[in-house]
């Protein structure tokens, strides 16, 4: 299998898939902080993460097509607004979900194990009938093309890059959010003793619709980051919620 080729390049192309596997490790690392702040603070498993991952990315390849047509000066800087546009339609429609169906349902994980994956199927089919079976990709800026040449055979992509500062970025703003702020300090309060936390004033629905909403919010940013590596379609969030 890998006659004919010397250590040098066997080591090269090792570490170039390693990085295109970090890169999709970052994606992960987004989907799963969503998850776990749903599922620690409200014990939901919400098997709608993917799709609202692939919502993310379907505002990003909106937001990259009306920048094309409409503003195609402002086109380097695209991915900035999608990224914003991502996270706040997927929290407004996470918040939409929890007040709808998800608040009726605590503490039956089995429900809302059900129900949740419904709320798959219907989204599923709804980016089907919207966008077509499909799948479509992004066009990157300029600056997101080609690659840092780190030795003579071994080259990492900048969008590889840029996804891996996203995933690290997000991280951080969730630390220092849930650690450092007046809202963490109510999460953990509400984790932690939800009767004692309500008795001295703390909204626990308000906490949950918030967090549910952050969650799906940094799937949505998940899903942008996405773009920048791989194509998007209907069922494609299906993988990642697996």
């Amino acid at each position: 299998m890998f006659d004919g080729y010397t250590s040098s390049e066997l080591m090269s192309i090792f570490a170039m898939q390693g990085f295109a596997g970090l890169s999709l490790f970052s994606v992960f690392v987004l989907m799963a902080l969503g998850l776990a702040i749903i599922f620690g603070q409200m014990g939901v498993i919400n098997m709608a993460h993917g799709e609202f991952m692939i919502l993310g990315a379907y505002t990003t390849y909106l937001t990259s097509g009306f920048f094309q047509s409409y503003l195609p000066g402002f086109f380097g800087g695209y991915f900035f607004i999608a990224m914003i546009l991502a996270f706040l339609i997927c929290a407004a429609l996470g918040a939409l979900v929890e007040w709808l169906m998800i608040r009726h349902l605590y503490h039956r994980p089995l429900d809302t194990l059900l129900a949740t994956w419904g709320l798959s199927l219907i989204m599923q089919q709804a980016y089907r009938s919207i966008f077509g079976a499909r799948e479509v990709g992004v066009d990157l800026p300029e600056w997101m093309m080609g690659a840092i040449q780190v030795t003579d055979m071994v080259d990492l992509p900048i969008n590889g890059l840029f996804v891996m500062v996203i995933a690290l970025s997000v991280a951080v703003g969730v630390y220092l959010l849930m650690y450092r702020s007046g809202y963490g300090k109510k999460v953990r309060a509400v984790v932690q003793n939800r009767p004692m936390a309500e008795s001295v004033g703390i909204n626990s629905a308000g906490i949950d619709r918030a967090t549910f909403a952050l969650g799906c919010g940094i799937a949505g940013i998940a899903g942008a980051a996405f773009t920048m590596i791989g194509s998007t379609g209907p069922s494609s969030g299906q993988a990642y919620i697996v």
